[in-house]
């Protein structure tokens, strides 16, 4: 099982809804997202893949931090199509991302299941997640209980030979501007091939600040707690 990290550490000027844009900012939470990541001991293999070209230096210390603790640390950076990413959206661009890890990642080469997760945030209780996920299924939560059209693409899991043959080229389909977003063509792509994916064996903890809207995300345990127990049973499901 591998860990695969999306991000962008330096957004071209055309890209619309930024509220955190500066790469010195945007660099520093990426490191520490990964820094945490990498503590948590949940993955022995992670790729971190950014669509900026950003210069592959800024990494090299917790590359070393990432052998220290016995885990293989991959970096890609290449040049996304900024503009057709201004045009159709920022899931445009992770999309973009996740085709081009899939096409040159050596850490993913020989991997048949992975997690994917958004660069700058941090999931508290990865490790365990992780312990629990079952190889064979796909796994989604719905982003909170009040949306249950469609599925949250912070954190999925799945073989990647699924991602591979019905998701890697979906992105395509994606334009924020038309409210396709991609996680409504993620969600549409699981109907349309009738694959029903289970809710994870424990509830996400995610911590940290969206680029997109400035939004924080936190939680609180004891209310976690509970939300473990309706992941469990299937409760964090698209109903609509």
């Amino acid at each position: 099982m591998i860990a695969i990290v999306t991000g962008t550490v330096k957004p071209g000027l055309q890209m619309e809804n930024l509220i955190i844009s500066k790469e010195e900012e945007r660099l520093q939470q990426y490191t520490s997202a990964l820094l945490h990541l990498i503590d948590s001991g949940a993955f022995r293999k992670i790729v971190f893949c950014e669509n900026s070209n950003y210069n592959l230096q800024a990494f090299e210390l917790l590359k070393k931090e990432a052998a220290e603790k016995e885990t293989e640390l991959e970096i890609l950076s290449f040049q996304g199509n900024m503009e057709q990413a201004s045009i159709q959206g920022k899931g445009y661009g992770e999309g973009e991302i996740m085709d081009y890890v899939f096409e040159n990642s050596r850490l993913l080469r020989d991997e048949t299941y992975f997690v994917k997760m958004t660069g700058r945030l941090k999931i508290a209780n990865i490790k365990k997640i992780a312990e629990l996920l079952k190889e064979n299924k796909c796994y989604f939560n719905i982003p909170d209980h009040t949306i249950r059209d469609f599925y949250d693409t912070r954190i999925y899991g799945m073989p990647t030979e699924t991602f591979r043959k019905y998701f890697r080229k979906a992105y395509h389909r994606v334009m924020d501007r038309e409210g396709i977003y991609l996680e409504k063509v993620y969600t549409r792509v699981l109907k349309e091939q009738k694959i029903e994916p289970d809710n994870f064996p424990r509830y996400p903890r995610i911590a940290g600040i969206s680029g997109s809207s400035g939004l924080t995300y936190e939680y609180t345990e004891w209310k976690c707690r509970i939300k473990d127990f309706i992941s469990m049973a299937g409760g964090y499901k698209v109903t609509k």
